[in-house]
């Protein structure tokens, strides 16, 4: 039986996963699963019959502790003894791409999820542009998961178009078009929600789902809402999703997460589809993405979509047809965008519809996993011909 190793940074990043794992057991791949710990990797190894190895990566950058994890990780390498592997995201993936160049193993894959690299400056910018290109260089093939993403990666000199592969029309995991789609069970739970927080048909609400965090927009979200919020004093902002301190937003916002009540903070939840049907938009102002699942989620539950004009995003918003892009931090353009969405109940309907037919025809989960089996397959091929 083959096995497949696939490294991720941590427990968030099950969604990139669900699905996915079940359906390379269930085509004869024994898969390990290596992350930091939390409950949503756990839950998900167990449920989908990978075994999991936990490594306490960090975001910071930290020579001693970046060595030691290392160490471990080339450990891990030797005694699993993987056919494959495929690492993304930036310190889990390079950490685990440098680990394979150490040990001499060939058969890589690097999936490239976003650079990191975009929203910082001086010193800082470097290092991280050189651990990217180092995890670009390293592995065989980088499967990068959007269009835009690639070219904006190539355009930066950190991927090597020979190397470079989307699956499909792109994402990291596609979404299960089943568990993402209106259901009775889900629109009561959502009306539970609404009158548990006295929101009624009066109200216009904006939501949120991800990571609170500066480079997911927070800052330019409350900017655009607080104006909007005098003249249309019935909208009302709802976030779901845990706290980045390692990425703090403005202390301001962060005081009036907690204590306006026209803002409703929910938190980090495992089951983020009740929040989608006690909104009426979803809104991700993000600085960087490489191909945000939210917005196909939302669209799928068919709520129109608001992004920002960034690579990654371009790809999973149809520009006036599924919803509204505006330019990287203008909230000026965010709260315009919101208005228009405000004002026509009618146009929020027809960008739900159209976003809906959008997922159905381009990121059904199924399309992404076929794509990384044929592509797996073809390594293996590689593999089987190494060994003789």
């Amino acid at each position: 039986m083959p096995k497949i190793l696939i490294g991720v940074s941590s427990s968030y990043c099950a969604s990139f996963l669900k699905g996915q794992v079940a359906f390379l057991v269930a085509n004869g791949f024994k898969v390990v699963i290596v992350s930091a710990p939390g409950e949503e990797i756990s839950m998900l190894a167990k449920k989908e019959n990978a075994e999991l190895i936990t490594v306490p990566f960090t975001k910071k950058i930290s020579p001693f502790t970046d060595l030691v994890q290392l160490l471990r990780i080339i450990r891990i390498i030797r005694r699993e003894k993987p056919d494959i592997i495929n690492a993304g995201n930036p310190k889990s993936g390079f950490l685990i791409m440098l680990a394979c160049r150490l040990t001499g193993f060939r058969h890589t894959v690097f999936t490239l999820h976003g650079l990191l690299s975009d929203n910082k400056k001086g010193l800082l910018r470097s290092i991280i542009t050189l651990t990217e290109k180092i995890s670009c260089r390293i592995p065989g093939v980088v499967v990068v998961v959007s269009h835009s993403l690639k070219a904006h990666a190539i355009q930066r000199k950190i991927l090597d178009p020979a190397k470079a592969v989307v699956i499909a029309k792109g994402s990291s995991n596609g979404i299960d078009l089943a568990l993402f789609s209106k259901t009775d069970e889900l629109e009561s739970q959502a009306k539970e929600l609404k009158k548990k927080f006295g929101l009624t048909d009066k109200n216009t609400v904006i939501g949120f789902i991800g990571r609170l965090s500066k480079d997911k927009g927070i800052d330019i979200l409350f900017s655009a809402f607080n104006v909007l919020v005098n003249k249309y004093p019935m909208l009302r902002l709802v976030i779901a999703g845990p706290l980045i301190p390692e990425h703090p937003f403005s202390p301001r916002y962060l005081d009036q997460l907690y204590h306006d009540e026209r803002v409703i903070y929910l938190g980090k939840l495992l089951d983020v589809r009740p929040v989608y049907g006690m909104i009426d938009m979803l809104v991700l102002p993000s600085y960087r993405e490489g191909f945000p699942n939210v917005l196909i989620e939302a669209a799928a539950m068919e709520l129109p979509v608001i992004a920002t004009d960034i690579a990654g995003c371009k790809d999973a918003v149809l520009q006036h047809a599924s919803g509204e892009l505006f330019t990287k931090g203008n909230a000026e353009q965010l709260a315009a965008a919101i208005v228009k969405l405000t004002d026509d109940p009618g146009l929020r309907r027809q960008y739900g519809s159209a976003g809906r037919a959008f997922v159905e025809e381009n990121f059904a989960g199924e399309k992404i996993w076929e794509g990384q089996l044929g592509l797996y397959r073809e390594m293996l091929e590689e593999v089987v011909s190494d060994k003789w």
